[in-house]
């Protein structure tokens, strides 16, 4: 079952550690472990960002979570940041003078998609194909290895072989990796070929489809 008081979840820029608000030190120390046994995967040496929703833990409190996640899970705390619950707006008492026009064929937000965790390297000849959702690879994707994703493709390493993210037709997908040298990317039905011998630029990179219906690959910092 899952925990409701703490979430580990893979997102495109790597894990999150979600630590719901007003909760003890304690609290969040054993949900904290049952959440990371949940997962039944080594994550040994991955970095995780820490999201408090709302007033949860002092300063001190904090320190002490860095260091215990460390030392006992050997996780890298790569950033803290506090996000506040949003609050719903009440129910109108009457209804508008106006509507709001209706989106055709709306893209699923990225926040609900299911992740899955490849925790090695994708060897030549391999495949992983994960149509459901997101794909997060701690490792390489090898020459001759393929990766196909229903929504987005991470790689936390070199991607050297072929991948195919928005299954199904979805080209609001990305492929990211830390070092983005493919034979071929492919998002939605979009389709670009690596060239010949390419090396790597020494930052990591995205790959998406951009207004003029080509998939583009520039620097990635953020979204």
């Amino acid at each position: 079952m899952a925990n409701s008081n703490v979430t580990l979840r893979a997102y495109r820029d790597g894990l999150h550690l979600i630590i719901r608000p007003h909760l003890s030190i304690t609290e969040v120390e054993e949900a904290i472990q049952q959440e990371i046994s949940r997962m039944n995967q080594p994550l040994g040496g991955a970095s995780v960002q820490i999201d408090l929703k709302g007033p949860t833990l002092k300063p001190e409190e904090m320190a002490y979570l860095k260091s215990k996640l460390q030392e006992t899970y050997n996780l890298q705390v790569r950033g803290i940041e506090t996000v506040e619950e949003p609050v719903q707006p009440p129910i109108a008492a009457a209804p508008t003078t106006h509507t709001l026009p209706q989106q055709t064929d709306p893209q699923p937000p990225r926040d609900t998609d299911p992740s899955r965790i490849i925790p090695y390297t994708i060897r030549s000849g391999q495949i992983e194909d994960y149509p459901q959702g997101s794909l997060v690879i701690y490792g390489d994707v090898n020459s001759g290895g393929e990766v196909r994703a229903g929504g987005d493709i991470v790689v936390l390493g070199s991607l050297r072989g072929n991948a195919h993210a928005g299954l199904n037709n979805r080209p609001s997908a990305v492929i990211i990796a830390m070092e983005l040298v493919p034979v071929q990317l492919q998002i939605g039905n979009f389709i670009n070929r690596g060239p010949m011998n390419q090396k790597p630029r020494g930052y990591p990179e995205i790959a998406r489809v951009g207004v003029e219906d080509v998939i583009i690959i520039e620097k990635f910092v953020k979204f």
